[in-house]
């Protein structure tokens, strides 16, 4: 490619932020500014009647308080939505999500490679390359932002590439301009890679919103203790989507070889599966199919701190406990499948309080056994946790893996 001095100065002059405003006179004309008074033409009287007909009618707060639909546990809904959203957008989107990026991400690579291996560099070809990756960017934000942090650092990176690539084009610099254009391609193609989704994008293993959702990220600080740098307990969360979805939430420095609910390589005994035997086991009789549109399992293990993890981390050599989570239609369909378990499956006797909120402790038959476990509604959801053959009186030392979770934020 050449860099003339034609191009060179086009490149100059529309690179920059340049503009005039224009001057002489104007064939544009303007209504007066000052126009006169016209006399009132009513009363006294009349202007107050008007007012007084204007003004709006007094709101009655209690019929609106009344109309308004009522939603148990409304700050718990929310957080639990932010989770089984997640969740299910890992089911049924990420692997849509991923493919369009990748994509998008290819045709940026290939304008990258068009305006390299082009005779001339102008201003044009600049724009060529900015229009394709902030296209890409656009796509990033679109499909994957909220669930991975990437398209910040997307821009971030781009940004430098091409404030680099536009200074030094300023400069004459062509082979400068090259190698620039050239990392640029080169950054496009790993964070397109199969190998950077694996490990940064991935839906196995996965260190994003989730895990952040999921996590009760507060540190535990003794009252005694005057140390500043107190973390929160690290979590580990194993999660099931009703559609078969399958994955890990964990910000820890491991890879976990057993697949998530499935097995790992060389061993005997499919542990991940009889762990989703269990599930179901525990949560069939708490489960109205009902008006519901899916359901999730989460597993919270209650993992050492990371310093302190063996490289081959099995979570099931950990205490654990589980949380059903089940999404229905709407509120009134959520409050009408909790109302239907307690008619048939399920007893309550007491309550008992994760954080903030009040769940009912209740006891129902799996398998021939008695399950005690701790149920809630929450907007739309209908929520069970740590179920369990041993009553809920008679737990010693039990809570730790539900610390992990987020249930315990004020």
């Amino acid at each position: 490619m050449d860099l003339t001095r034609r191009t060179l100065l086009a490149t100059g002059t529309v690179l920059g932020l340049t503009g005039c405003l224009s001057s002489g006179d104007s064939n544009v004309s303007y209504p007066e500014t000052a126009t006169r008074t016209p006399p009132p033409t009513e009363t006294p009287a009349d202007a107050a009647m008007a007012e007084a007909e204007s003004e709006p009618a007094a709101v009655d707060e209690e019929e609106v308080q009344q109309t308004e639909p009522s939603v148990p546990n409304r700050q718990l809904a929310t957080e639990v939505g932010r989770v089984y959203g997640e969740i299910e957008w890992f089911a049924t989107s990420y692997d849509d999500a991923i493919d369009t990026h990748q994509r998008v991400l290819g045709n940026a690579m290939a304008a990258v490679t068009r305006v390299r291996d082009a005779a001339e560099f102008d201003a044009n070809s600049l724009g060529l390359v900015r229009g394709a990756t902030d296209r890409a960017v656009r796509t990033a934000e679109a499909e994957l932002g909220g669930h991975f942090g990437i398209p910040e650092q997307m821009r971030e990176q781009i940004d430098h590439h091409l404030a680099t690539t536009r200074r030094f084009a300023n400069r004459g610099d062509l082979d400068r301009v090259d190698e620039e254009l050239e990392r640029l391609h080169d950054y496009l193609a790993g964070i397109r890679s199969d190998l950077f989704v694996r490990r940064v994008l991935s839906d196995r293993q996965v260190d994003a919103t989730l895990y952040r959702n999921l996590h009760d990220g507060t540190a535990d600080s003794d009252d005694s203790d005057d140390d500043d740098d107190d973390e929160a307990a690290p979590g580990l969360f194993e999660c099931y989507h009703s559609t078969g979805y399958a994955g890990y939430a964990y910000a820890g420095p491991r890879y976990i070889e057993r697949e998530p609910f499935g097995d790992a390589p060389g061993d005997d005994i499919n542990e991940g599966q009889e762990l989703l035997a269990r599930q179901r086991l525990h949560f069939d009789a708490v489960g109205e199919s009902t008006g519901r549109n899916g359901f999730a399992y989460v597993v919270s293990y209650a993992v050492p701190e990371a310093d302190e993890q063996p490289t081959d981390l099995n979570p099931l050599d950990y205490p654990h406990t589980s949380l059903f989570v089940q999404h229905y239609d709407g509120v009134q369909a959520a409050t009408d499948a909790a109302e239907t378990l307690f008619d048939t499956s399920v007893s309550r006797e007491g309550t008992y309080s994760f954080g903030r909120d009040e769940w009912h402790q209740v006891y129902y038959h799996a398998d021939g056994d008695v399950s005690y476990a701790y149920l809630i509604q929450a907007g739309p959801y209908v929520v069970v946790a740590a179920p369990s053959e041993v009553a809920w009186e008679e737990r010693v030392d039990w809570t730790d893996p539900l610390d992990r979770l987020w249930l315990w934020r004020p």
